[in-house]
């Protein structure tokens, strides 16, 4: 098992790499969606989107759904003890309220939560500016979560897809994974694999790098990539 010490060391590590080198990375480990949560776009143009640490997750379901579990908590207040974390938060595809506010954004930055990724939409942007905190999300609404939606299950595997591909693969989100976000998206990296993933992202910046140097001397794309891809 993995100490917390390792565990900051590995986010340390994967912050040094971008999301787009992430990806590379895990695709390579045959991770079919690269761990891209497509279509989760920043919504902080005012605010640091430069975020890296462990998935705090959190299951909305539809404020209709009776059967679900309901959290002991509200589930901002269930980060406490888990600074440092990313909240990624899974909402029904077709809500059209925001599941995360600005009064959310408050609580959290007491509890060290460094940003909010939701599969869903978010609201109060002019609040998530002023106070600096990062937001990646499907879109925005001005409609609170109530009476549309509910948090059910808290720190449990979810399964986010992209509503509007029926081909593209979900990506799976358990508790503790690296959560990666910068100015290109959102990367997700299952913890077991982070070793891997910096092995490879390192290797991948040294040929990028060597492919930068050669197509800036005029090198055809081609016979660049041939040298150094090998394809």
């Amino acid at each position: 098992m993995t100490t917390s010490e390792e565990m900051a060391s590995l986010i340390k590590q994967i912050r040094a790499f971008g999301t787009c080198e992430i990806a590379d990375a895990l695709i390579k480990l045959k991770v079919s969606s690269g761990g891209y949560l497509a279509g989760i776009e920043s919504h902080s143009p005012k605010s640091p989107v430069d975020i890296c640490g462990p998935a705090f997750t959190v299951e909305m379901v539809s404020q209709q759904d009776t059967s679900a579990p309901k959290p002991e908590k509200h589930f901002v207040d269930a980060t406490e003890g888990h600074s440092g974390s990313i909240m990624v938060i899974s909402a029904p595809h077709d809500s059209r309220s925001a599941v995360w506010g600005g009064l959310m954004t408050n609580r959290a930055q007491f509890n060290g939560i460094q940003g909010a990724i939701i599969s869903g939409r978010c609201r109060d942007l002019q609040e998530q500016w002023d106070a600096g905190f990062a937001i990646y999300s499907r879109g925005h609404s001005i409609l609170g979560q109530s009476p549309f939606t509910r948090p059910s299950r808290l720190q449990v595997p979810l399964e986010i897809n992209d509503p509007t591909s029926s081909t593209f693969p979900s990506t799976k989100v358990s508790p503790g994974d690296i959560v990666r976000a910068d100015v290109d998206g959102v990367v997700v990296c299952p913890a077991g694999l982070a070793e891997k993933v910096i092995e490879l992202a390192t290797k991948g910046r040294e040929v990028d790098e060597n492919c930068k140097q050669d197509l800036l001397k005029g090198h055809a794309v081609k016979e660049t990539f041939a040298k150094w891809r090998g394809k």
